[in-house]
């Protein structure tokens, strides 16, 4: 049921929301006054979240970002600030930081016509005290609902969204990272506020903790406190900047003012610099992470521990460790389980910059890092790095006498790549990229191997035709080997709707194929035949899920001997819509075997995408063939040009693993979130460009962004001119010439 306003419209609409001013350089040409923001940076305040937020409001046209702590506040800090910014983090480690008397203060500054801004944490703080949150502000009607889990969640924002902060009715998907789900609770004096946007799914993946559905209720809420304003999100807009334009809706609430802004873009030659942000800032590390934006000398990007198991160090040059709390604590960003990346982080030529605490914890675990007095002196030590002589690149390794020969599907649509790369790479395997019409070609012939990616498990059915489907069953059967991951995974089960076919390899099928449940990272088990199988694994593992099966047994199948390798430990997932799914929890995550004479792998979820779980990976293929691939990358050469590449066909594949990957003056920025794109050099787009790229593309193009479009049609060449300013070619061979020209 959705959630329902606790005003009526009327109501609200008779506070002060007119008279908007048009724009930022308009209030800056009539003699406005610089807004006066005050950024929350005490502890609790912390994480990437902590680090956009001084990044954005440093970068804000015509405002003056102070960053405050807690002594600040209640030393009267609010008194010469028009809105308060409070981060995401720990609301209860906020509410501590502030004090009985920064919590007056805070209650005091928007009672009296201030603004508030929060995020996450920062939405909890204003919410009514429980057991596990006390001391919280209670400045507005709601209560903690359930909670938990970490997606891109599908929220819709509303009519008055657009009445009241300009915020267009719509759906959109958000950062979700364990943050409240606001209930409406007891009336709160002074308070008039109203929900003005609402969850459309579900997240349920911590263990076998029971929660009410997330679907329906808030996940924004707006309106007065007294004299003064608040918009609060339970969600992380300001983590992507695609989702900025919420963050201007906010603004524009609660000070009646158009506030704008464009984050800091790569300048082709920067250093990339990662900022580790597990800690809370500090008023002083803020003030580092400020300069550093506005300055704009080096390529610096929000870095965490969660960053980290992905393998993000790869994509840098070097690494600001500052001092906190928490630096010190074993499991945090750099060490711990990170402790290996770490080192072949500053084996292969990286740098790590620490002081404070972060610099006892290096000195006390890892050799190699760089201890520095201050951040002033960090900037410093990365000037100097910058004037360095770049070092030579170093050689893939060549190739064993007897590869592996394997076969990858690639098609528009699939998402190939992360495991094209490992193997791509790997002495041990020798790859090849298949087209769906190659299948029934007699592609299939001398391969050992056959991968089926991710991606949509109906349109590679459909791709592959009745004659292809046959030739990959019978490569099975004759004693090939098959590895599946998400639609790859599917591919291999048993149908269990009409008109979605499938190849019925495997005697089990799909337990909720009705419904799409979504994006989210998941927790597996492996069974005791898993464990065998994938000896040196951990047990317990964090994935990211994507929609892919949870598997359940089918009907048998005759002359195969196949196991449950791993079991969901995670529960419900359905971040896109309030439609009920069956329970994950239990039901098959990992399945191999032996199917006629062949062997087949499948993996439900996608644990490719994730640096710390290759170890999944490798293992799943030795699984098949016996032979794991080597964990061999191509490391950034400091000064490579960062690209981020989209792969739609055979011919796209190839290219970028067979001569772009290699080329030691690029370096492959991988993923595809928009909030990737001030960070890359350049994007080289091989498929027919979409409106929505378009769009997304053009204001990064203005400001630097050499797009690349491959356009060998007619079609494609039309598409390209969405894009103004993209460079369009025809063949790949020019690719390279034209990211660099």
């Amino acid at each position: 049921m959705k959630t329902k306003a606790l005003v009526a419209c009327a109501a609200v609409s008779a506070l002060v929301w007119c008279a908007w001013p048009g724009s930022v350089e308009g209030d800056a040409a009539a003699g406005a006054a610089p807004l006066r923001v005050a950024v929350y940076v005490d502890r609790g305040a912390r994480s990437i979240g902590c680090y956009r937020w001084l990044e954005i409001t440093a970068c804000a046209k015509n405002v003056v970002a102070t960053p405050v702590d807690g002594e600040a506040v209640r030393g009267g800090a609010l008194d010469s600030a028009d809105v308060l910014v409070m981060p995401g983090g720990s609301s209860v480690d906020e509410s501590k930081s502030l004090g009985a008397e920064g919590r007056d203060k805070v209650r005091e500054f928007v009672k009296g016509g201030g603004g508030y801004i929060g995020t996450c944490a920062g939405c909890c703080l204003l919410m009514e005290s429980s057991k596990g949150h006390p001391d919280m502000l209670h400045m507005i009607p709601f209560k903690f609902g359930p909670s938990g889990g970490k997606a891109d969640m599908s929220v819709s924002f509303n009519r008055r969204a657009e009445e009241l902060a300009g915020i267009a009715k719509q759906e959109t998907k958000i950062r979700y990272s364990e943050g409240p789900v606001p209930l409406p609770s007891i009336p709160v004096a002074d308070a008039d506020v109203e929900v003005v946007a609402t969850y459309n799914g579900d997240i349920n993946t911590d263990g076998d903790r029971k929660r009410p559905s997330m679907a329906g209720q808030a996940a924004a809420i707006a309106g007065t406190y007294g004299k003064g304003r608040l918009f609060v999100l339970s969600v992380h807009p300001e983590y992507d900047v695609s989702d900025h334009f919420i963050l201007r809706g906010a603004f524009r609430f609660v000070t009646g003012r158009n506030v704008g802004w464009e984050c800091p873009r790569r300048k082709r030659g920067q250093l990339a610099v990662g900022f580790m942000c597990d800690d809370s800032f500090g008023v002083e590390t803020a003030r580092l992470v400020q300069r550093l934006v506005t300055e704009g000398e080096f390529d610096v990007v929000p870095l965490n521990r969660q960053l980290v198991e992905a393998g993000f160090l790869r994509r840098l040059d070097a690494v600001i460790a500052p001092g906190g709390a928490r630096s010190a604590r074993p499991e945090v960003g750099l060490y711990g389980r990170n402790a290996a990346r770490t080192r072949e982080f500053l084996a292969r030529g990286g740098r790590i910059f620490a002081w404070g605490s972060a610099a006892e914890a290096a000195q006390e675990r890892e050799g190699g890092v760089t201890c520095v007095a201050d951040g002033e002196a960090a900037i410093a030590a990365l000037r100097a790095l910058a004037a360095e002589p770049v070092p030579t690149a170093v050689a893939i390794p060549a190739k064993v006498e007897r590869p592996i020969r394997a076969g990858i599907f690639q098609n528009a649509g699939n998402s190939c790549m992360p495991i094209a790369r490992m193997l791509a790479f790997a002495p041990e395997y020798e790859l090849r990229f298949l087209a769906p019409e190659d299948y029934a070609k007699g592609g299939l012939d001398g391969l050992d191997l056959v991968i089926q990616p991710g991606g949509g498990c109906t349109s590679q059915y459909e791709a592959l035709g009745e004659k292809g489907v046959e030739a990959l069953r019978r490569f099975v059967m004759d004693g090939g080997k098959y590895y599946g991951v998400c639609a790859g995974a599917f591919l291999a089960l048993q149908q269990s709707l009409p008109h979605r076919p499938r190849l019925g390899l495997l005697p089990f099928k799909g337990d909720d194929p009705a419904h799409y449940r979504g994006s989210s990272p998941i927790c597996l088990t492996l069974t005791e035949e898993g464990v065998k199988a994938f000896e040196g694994s951990s047990t317990n593992r964090t994935v990211v899920y994507a929609g892919g099966p949870a598997a359940v047994p089918g009907e048998p199948v005759e002359d195969s001997d196949v196991k449950v390798l791993a079991e969901y430990a995670g529960r419900i997932i359905n971040t896109n819509q309030p439609l009920p799914v069956e329970e994950m929890a239990g039901k098959a995550a990992f399945i191999g075997g032996r199917v006629g004479k062949g062997r087949v792998f499948i993996s439900c979820p996608h644990p490719e995408m994730s640096e710390h779980n290759f170890d999944l990976v490798r293992n799943g293929f030795r699984y098949l063939t016996g032979v794991a691939p080597s964990p061999v990358y191509r490391e950034r050469r400091r000064g490579a040009v960062s690209v981020r590449y989209s792969v739609s066909d055979k011919a796209s594949a190839e290219f970028l693993v067979d001569t772009l990957s290699r080329d030691s003056r690029f370096f492959l920025w991988a993923g595809s979130e928009h909030g990737d794109l001030p960070h890359v050099d350049a994007v080289v787009l091989t498929g027919k460009v979409k409106k929505k790229d378009a769009v997304k593309f053009a204001r990064h193009v203005a400001r630097g962004l050499r797009v690349v479009v491959v356009a060998d049609t007619d079609e494609k060449r039309t598409a390209a001119k969405r894009i103004d300013g993209a460079v369009v070619v025809d063949s790949y061979d020019k690719v390279v010439d034209a990211i660099l020209k």
